[in-house]
């Protein structure tokens, strides 16, 4: 995927907060967006790359696949909205998210959002695919999750939007560790189930309980629920992985075995 703006992505994902309830392709975007600041002789391919963006990040959910741009979009059921019903409002909001997603405390419009972890979100893709048995999948969840809680960002907080935004995805049973103004939190062998955005809060809902704080910084530590180190379970997956057909694990096997650890 190449680069996109940090504007357009913000404008792509107030619409689909603005229109939560409804699917609505690119071509509905396209209508009401304001075109003439990113220039309009080539805004139907930086449209496709803020949707690219957005869908490989799990900030977009592809409602009906017809592989044209008429395709139909919606914001994903993992992610919920509770705020006033104002333009303005859904835009900051939209900032914020796409700040927490990205590990950062500020970026300019003019921002060339990466495509930095788009191997681990597509390893998660073809792992949510329901080709693993149960068993199997659990151990590569708990793999990548580890992956994905090591992953060093930028921000003061601890973690960024896209691990928590992953972890949604992969749903792996974690432990949480949780510090707001007023209160500390701790829970074991929970899975995430969805996460909601109020107008000044954050609520975490997992299968058993359900957190509310102020920010992702408020997140002090996640941990999967096992013993294992990274490096044993990076293993433990290889060794399963090749036992499938190598069509459908040829992604997964490269991004495990080309993996550094720190």
């Amino acid at each position: 995927m190449k680069s996109c703006t940090f504007e357009l992505i913000i404008n792509i994902l107030t619409y689909a907060i603005k229109n939560k309830e409804n699917a609505f392709s690119q071509k509905d975007f396209k209508n009401v967006v304001y075109t003439k600041e990113f220039a309009n002789y080539d805004i139907n391919a930086k449209i496709a790359e803020g949707f690219e963006y957005l869908l490989k990040r799990g900030l977009l959910q592809l409602q009906n696949e017809n592989l044209t741009h008429y395709e139909k979009y919606k914001l994903p059921n993992t992610i919920k909205i509770n705020t006033d019903n104002y333009t303005s409002v859904f835009k900051d909001l939209s900032k914020k998210i796409i700040l927490m997603h990205e590990g950062k405390e500020m970026i300019n419009d003019t921002y060339e959002v990466k495509d930095d972890y788009a191997d681990i979100i597509e390893c998660i893709n073809i792992l949510n695919s329901n080709f693993f048995s149960t068993p199997d999948k659990e151990e590569i969840q708990t793999t990548l999750s580890k992956i994905l809680i090591s992953l060093k960002i930028e921000s003061e907080a601890h973690y960024s939007l896209l691990t928590i935004i992953q972890l949604l995805a992969l749903k792996s049973k974690i432990k949480i560790k949780i510090k707001s103004s007023i209160n500390e939190f701790t829970a074991t062998n929970v899975k995430f189930d969805y996460i909601e955005f109020r107008d000044t809060t954050i609520v975490l809902t997992f299968d058993k309980c359900s957190f509310e704080i102020e920010s992702i910084e408020n997140i002090m530590l996640i941990e999967t629920i096992d013993s294992l180190t990274l490096s044993d379970h990076i293993n433990k997956s290889l060794a399963i992985l090749k036992a499938y057909p190598i069509d459908n694990t040829e992604y997964i096997i490269n991004f495990l075995t080309n993996y550094t650890l720190d």
